[in-house]
């Protein structure tokens, strides 16, 4: 059975997106953006608080994936307990949301070289 990816490093925080390195050597880039319209349209409260920045910066990495501390999950386990716990996100997910920095890179060079042409 092929490995998991998760997550090993997060490697740059910026607002809404978070760049990991992966099990798989990769470095990857998870846009939150369009996550965010997604939670809106389904009125998720609990995944909405990240949109606020200083709770979304405040991230850590805990097995393999992303976790916030700044925002609880209270939930009830099999014997009736009540149990609360920062809020963490399925890696798999997230790894599919993700795509290569180069594609990031890529764009930065293009504009790089849109400005330098522009110079001539």
């Amino acid at each position: 059975m092929k490995n998991l990816a998760r997550i090993t490093e997060i490697i740059k925080i910026e607002p809404f997106k978070i760049t990991c390195r992966w099990t798989t050597g990769e470095i990857r880039v998870i846009d939150f953006k369009p996550e965010f319209e997604k939670w809106q349209k389904s009125n998720n409260k609990l995944l909405l608080q990240l949109e606020v920045y200083e709770k979304f910066e405040n991230v850590t990495i805990k097995d393999g994936t992303l976790q916030w501390y700044s925002v609880s999950v209270t939930f009830t386990d099999l014997d009736g307990n009540h149990n609360t716990q920062p809020l963490d996100l399925d890696p798999d997910n997230l790894y599919q949301q993700s795509k290569p920095i180069s594609l990031y890179r890529l764009v930065l060079n293009n504009r790089i070289m849109e400005q330098e042409y522009a110079m001539i």
